[in-house]
């Protein structure tokens, strides 16, 4: 299993870690709706663990590192 970052500056100024089978994060490809680039940010990855992707999110100086609500659903 990969894990990868979506790094989000305009929106939400937040890093966003997700499966890469997740259908937003498409191993690190996104949806492809709306996309501007790199304008509002971009993916990170892939990385071989969660932790590795977490790690690595809290290194970009974000206000928010969060888990995907669609991979990582609560139990």
């Amino acid at each position: 299993m990969e894990f990868y970052i979506y790094e989000n500056w305009v929106a939400s100024d937040k890093a966003v870690i997700h499966y890469g089978t997740c259908p937003f994060c498409n191993n690190g490809e996104g949806t492809g709706r709306g996309s501007l680039g790199d304008k509002n940010g971009r993916w990170w990855g892939p990385f071989t663990t969660s932790d590795e992707a977490f790690k690595k999110a809290g290194t970009l100086n974000r206000k928010e590192v969060a888990y995907c609500q669609h991979c990582f659903k609560k139990i």
